[in-house]
């Protein structure tokens, strides 16, 4: 006997900042994932519509519902910044092939009216909700309003950092960060080894939930700066998957985003160049990439080939950190000639501020320029010696 049934996420538009037109490609694309580990052969699915996925198993009667109902706590923290917003429900309709196919093309609000109204549910079948303990409560509706008790778990700790222009004496724009719950500091690619990404696809796809809320929210007034690690883009098996991803970013929000590649290498080659412009170019009106290396090559690079190129500062003393400042100051002109802007991050103390400013380094990030935000500062004036800064 085979079971065969239709997964339904169905949600609160409301409870999250995520632009309608991104959410349901975001749905998609996050239970595809979940279910390409987690359903595994023999057991099969396909999608039917961005909330709704026909499932199988060969093997049994009866769906691994306990299975499923993991999906509810992964898709509410990636989509509503916490696992427990109940603003999420799984739905599992078992019916006929053309019962199924017709529950899956019913709007949201007809779902919704089909679960508070008790009216006869398509071609006779039966839907349930799927509880987190993965137990199955057959709707009428009175069963889908107790929502079940769930430890509160801590929100993640979503953020932005200002990049500041010292020249102005103001913040031109900022840079995202996300940090998981379980992490015992935060992540951020302006500060240093220790706060960098663990799992570089999941912190990028996380910083891109946090923009597309800012974008949501309105009101910007400079760029934001969207992480993509250099080394994960480059490969072609993981390529596809941030140019998918990408694509759930609004074109109107595109003069509002920057990238900020990092993990780039001293020697870039003229096809990587390509390959970012290519990926990039569609979704960000600038790339900056950010390297650890004071010695990048820029030599080779066309005019305005990116918008800037950032130097992360190294952890080491703060002789060996102030040396590979002053090293990347001095070839200024070289980038300069190329109309490329330059800037450094990760610089955590006064007197690293200072040099840059004495430098006259275009653009600084870090912890001693400003520490985590919750809004962002891109577009305030601020002056350099009140700046908010997490240290000094």
């Amino acid at each position: 006997m085979t079971a065969t049934a239709c997964l339904r996420v169905s949600l609160d538009a409301n409870r999250t900042d995520i632009p309608l037109e991104s959410l349901g490609p975001l749905v998609a694309k996050y239970t595809n994932a979940f279910l390409e580990v987690r359903w595994c052969w023999p057991r099969t699915f396909d999608l039917l519509t961005h909330y709704c996925f026909r499932l199988t198993d060969p093997r049994t009667g009866e769906l691994d519902t306990i299975e499923l109902a993991r999906l509810s706590d992964e898709l509410e923290t990636r989509l509503f910044g916490t696992a427990s917003a109940e603003a999420l429900t799984l739905l599992l309709f078992q019916g006929s092939e053309e019962a199924m196919r017709e529950f899956s093309a019913l709007s949201a609000d007809a779902v919704a009216e089909l679960m508070s109204s008790g009216r006869s549910m398509p071609g006779g079948g039966r839907l349930s909700r799927i509880a987190p303990d993965g137990s199955l409560s057959p709707i009428p509706p009175e069963m889908v309003h107790r929502a079940p008790f769930r430890a509160e778990a801590p929100p993640p700790r979503e953020a932005v950092q200002g990049i500041y222009f010292p020249s102005r004496q103001l913040f031109v724009g900022d840079v995202l960060s996300s940090t998981p719950t379980e992490s015992e500091v935060h992540i951020s690619v302006a500060d240093g080894r220790e706060h960098q990404p663990r799992d570089a696809v999941e912190f990028d796809n996380a910083c891109l939930l946090v923009a597309l809320r800012l974008i949501n929210k309105g009101g910007l007034k400079a760029p934001l700066y969207l992480p993509v690690s250099f080394t994960k883009l480059m490969r072609p098996t993981m390529r596809a998957g941030y140019a998918e991803l990408l694509h759930v970013l609004p074109q109107s929000a595109r003069p509002s985003l920057a990238a900020a590649v990092y993990d780039v290498p001293r020697v870039m080659s003229y096809q990587a160049l390509l390959t970012l412009q290519h990926v990039l170019g569609e979704h960000f009106s600038a790339i900056d990439l950010q390297t650890a290396d004071p010695g990048f090559e820029v030599l080779q690079f066309s005019t305005q080939a990116v918008r800037s190129v950032t130097l992360v500062l190294p952890d080491a003393r703060q002789d060996a950190r102030l040396a590979a400042l002053r090293r990347f100051g001095a070839r200024s002109t070289e980038f300069r000639r190329r109309q490329i802007w330059t800037g450094v991050t990760n610089i955590r103390t006064r007197k690293e501020r200072n040099l840059a400013l004495e430098l006259r380094v275009p653009f600084i990030t870090g912890p001693a320029v400003c520490r985590l935000q919750t809004h962002p500062l891109g577009g305030t004036p601020w002056a350099f010696e009140n700046l908010p800064a997490r240290s000094a």
